[in-house]
């Protein structure tokens, strides 16, 4: 607490020029590779911060919204837990639960939100990784709140919401099985109805080096048998965006070829297919009405983002930030922090930069990677933004956090990690339910489309002013 406090008190003292200051800082063992999730976890008025961190560190953890004060940590081993965790009422009892994957132990959690027990604990298997985002919703249509998630054996996984039981298992792409090959799904899953036949379906897409398995696939919902792919010439990291062309629902994902495709979600046929401009693209895909016209664009990121609408048309070029800032892994997030009623672009780089951009122009830029101290900066960071009024102002703050070493030296040793997770404020743009990003991909259905409703249990538990 001592250390939590001289950093929070240092940091305190640090304003960018442009009005952002940092609201609370918290000391870090690594990197918190995903993003955290936002929810008033003890009935205090405020909204609460949960996130998930890297070997090094290897928890869960809950702060304090307006202070940054530790609520409580979960931690068993030395693990990685490097997928994005979610809030949401999965057991069905009413009560508000945390699911954090742990990637490395191959196990499913569902977290008590207010306490941090654990409430059910699911180990899928010897080499059932997990980095993807869960999916969370009613997937088998039975009324019941379902996870789902994908792993580095190519499988989508179908948990129980009330105990954690593995409902169903489904083959992405075929497990190489030799032990050191990956067909890994490490896309946020897709889960809906893409034939019209009343059942939802999966899609997840695959990151490999066997050239003849890579892809975005979808699977019937009714026996898993395959219902479409799309064939890619490289890797795909996170899952797409959803949206919608009239009674055709549209799916958008960038892919490490440095293109951006739109693929109807029905019949799996490309509408289109674009040059990012950028030689890869890791991060996934959002969709929200940051046009000048109020009409919905496609952003993507990388060391650049840019702007698609959903035709595929480029619109208004690429925006940079410093090249020395890094690549921008976890994508967009996507709220009104200037005020003037229009969404704007946030977006953490791996040098721990958070930038904000009001159309194409850069109106905020923070530095996290400063606030790390003792020379250290920040390096191969891969952090989403959270945006939620954390202090109680009634307007936006952001959430991030920033991390660096594990590097190998000259004498082939690993350097030590380190990490900080940074509050910022003095943000214009009022917060509201509909005006924040409280997620990684926006929603718990994983659309990446600000205009998906949040889940009204989760909303009652999300503080505004």
């Amino acid at each position: 607490m001592l250390a939590h406090a001289l950093v929070a008190a240092a940091a305190l003292a640090s304003t960018e020029p442009d009005g952002l200051r940092v609201l609370w800082t918290y000391p870090l063992g690594s990197h918190c590779f995903g993003s955290a999730a936002v929810a008033d976890v003890n009935g205090d008025g405020f909204a609460d911060v949960a996130f998930c961190t890297y070997f090094g560190d290897s928890r869960v953890i809950v702060l304090s919204g307006k202070d940054g004060a530790p609520i409580w940590e979960y931690a068993d081993g030395d693990h990685c837990y490097d997928a994005s965790c979610k809030f949401a009422d999965v057991t069905g009892d009413g009560r508000l639960d945390l699911v954090a994957p742990n990637s490395s132990g191959c196990r499913v959690l569902c977290l008590d939100a207010a306490t941090g027990k654990a409430r059910w604990d699911t180990f899928l298997g010897d080499g059932e990784c997990i980095d993807t985002p869960p999916w969370i919703g009613d997937a088998t249509g039975d009324g019941a709140t379902e996870v789902v998630v994908g792993t580095f054996k190519g499988r989508l996984h179908v948990l129980a919401g009330t105990d954690g039981a593995v409902l169903r298992v489904l083959q992405v792409a075929p497990d190489p099985a030799d032990g050191r090959t990956l067909n890994a799904v490490q896309t946020c899953p897709l889960v809906l109805d893409l034939d019209g036949d009343g059942v939802k379906d999966y899609v997840a897409g695959v990151f490999s080096r066997r050239k003849d398995d890579l892809g975005l696939y979808a699977l019937s919902g009714r026996d898993g048998s395959r219902l479409w792919r799309v064939e890619l010439p490289d890797s795909v990291y996170h899952g797409p965006a959803l949206a919608s062309d009239g009674d055709e629902r549209l799916l958008l994902i960038g892919c490490y070829d440095g293109r951006v495709r739109c693929v109807e979600a029905r019949t799996g046929r490309v509408r289109w297919d674009r040059p990012s401009g950028d030689h890869y693209v890791m991060a996934p895909c959002v969709v929200a009405p940051v046009g000048p016209d109020g009409a919905l664009r496609v952003l993507w990121t990388s060391v650049r983002w840019g702007a698609m609408t959903l035709d595929g048309t480029p619109d208004g070029g690429r925006r940079s930030w410093p090249a020395s800032a890094g690549h921008a892994a976890r994508g967009a997030s996507v709220a009104d922090l200037t005020g003037d009623g229009r969404p704007d672009v946030a977006i953490v780089t791996g040098g721990g930069l958070l930038a904000v951009f009001d159309g194409g122009t850069l109106v905020h830029r923070f530095d996290g990677s400063a606030l790390l101290g003792d020379g250290r900066r920040a390096s191969d960071g891969s952090n989403g933004a959270v945006l939620a009024d954390l202090n109680g102002d009634g307007l936006l703050d952001a959430f991030f956090v920033v991390g660096g070493g594990g590097e190998r030296g000259p004498d082939g040793q690993t350097t030590p990690r380190y990490g900080l997770a940074v509050a910022v404020t003095g943000f214009a743009g009022r917060a509201s339910h509909s005006n924040a990003w409280t997620m990684m991909r926006h929603d718990l259905e994983n659309t990446g489309n600000t205009s998906t409703p949040l889940d009204p249990f989760l909303l009652r538990h999300i503080p505004v002013r």
